[in-house]
């Protein structure tokens, strides 16, 4: 009793002192322990800002999460958290027209207590700890580039065209897109929503693709990740090649103009489709196929001359189904 009483006494004398702390940097705000200088810090954002008229083009060049997204602003504002800046400074320079935010690149691995290795990511690294580039509400950029980028979240924005590799993670949310979105170098998930463009290319190793309420008018769209599953719903586009080797994918109430194929060598696929439009699947005889509720041997058609076609295919070890 008397341990746990002593406990709680040092609980509150902490709290008090962080509160006081917090106090008298201009009211209570968050603290963190900075293990750079081994000392409390506030934490709070600072913004570094260069002007509208300077650049339409944007290079991301660091590891950071980096969120591009329209605001109430004249001008182009980035901000860091003041904290994450200490231990993983970006700069920012403008060059012939062209923005590049870089830096911030070294990722804390870990920390040793009494022995014990403890391995895991430094919190600037989530999505907390995000550069924040702010552009004006009428603001368009031509190009964004992705040199050394991780995770990448765009949203609110007109693009003319995205170029480079994607890292860890992409994600477009209610952007229109001017020219062909080609997203096939990386090994990243790929989001989008609310995304319109003349064509899309996504192309992935490992990562997931997911793709919903989107506009991509060409027929030859493409889809394609070695070992993650891919989403496709509520989307119109003039058709496509949806592939994967070892995921699942799934398409779900799309307007598709022509035709749509769906592959995965051995994964399932699952659709959901227009009544009026034609359907082939072809599978194996170790196959679970079944077509608008009835099961189906390794190949089925229904409706071959409609004007949209889905084509489903899989290997050895996947299923069908198809509503």
């Amino acid at each position: 009793m008397k341990k746990r009483y002593i406990a709680c006494v040092a609980a509150i004398v902490v709290g008090i002192i962080l509160v006081s702390w917090g106090t008298a940097h201009k009211g209570i705000k968050p603290v963190t322990w900075d293990r750079t200088t081994n000392r409390l810090v506030v934490l709070k954002k600072v913004r570094h800002t260069t002007k509208l008229a300077d650049f339409d083009r944007l290079v991301v060049n660091t590891k950071l999460p980096v969120v591009v997204k329209p605001g109430s602003v004249n001008r182009v504002t980035v901000q860091q958290q003041a904290a994450n800046r200490r231990r993983h400074p970006v700069t920012t320079k403008v060059h012939d027209g062209t923005l590049t935010v870089s830096g911030g690149d070294q990722r804390q691995r870990g920390v040793t207590l009494n022995g014990l290795s403890i391995t895991g990511d430094d919190e600037a690294f989530d999505t907390d700890g995000a550069i924040t580039i702010t552009v004006p509400q009428s603001d368009q950029l031509k190009t964004l580039t992705l040199q050394k980028s991780w995770k990448v979240r765009l949203e609110d924005l007109t693009v003319q065209r995205v170029t480079g590799r994607t890292g860890g993670n992409f994600q477009a949310k209610n952007v229109t897109f001017k020219q062909a979105l080609d997203l096939s170098q990386g090994d990243a998930d790929i989001y989008l929503t609310n995304v319109t463009a003349p064509k899309v290319t996504a192309k992935t190793s490992y990562g997931d693709i997911q793709v919903r309420q989107s506009q991509f008018k060409s027929t030859a769209n493409v889809l394609n990740s070695l070992d993650g599953d891919i989403t496709l719903e509520m989307t119109e586009l003039g058709g496509g090649d949806l592939r994967t080797s070892d995921g699942d994918i799934t398409v779900r109430d799309n307007q598709v103009a022509k035709t749509l194929t769906v592959q995965s060598y051995e994964g399932d696929l699952s659709g959901m489709v227009p009544a009026t439009a034609g359907v082939s699947v072809q599978g194996s005889t170790d196959s679970d196929i079944e077509l608008f509720g009835r099961s189906r041997g390794a190949t089925a058609q229904v409706r071959p001359h409609a004007k949209v076609q889905y084509r489903f295919i899989t290997g050895d070890d996947g299923d069908i189904t198809v509503r």
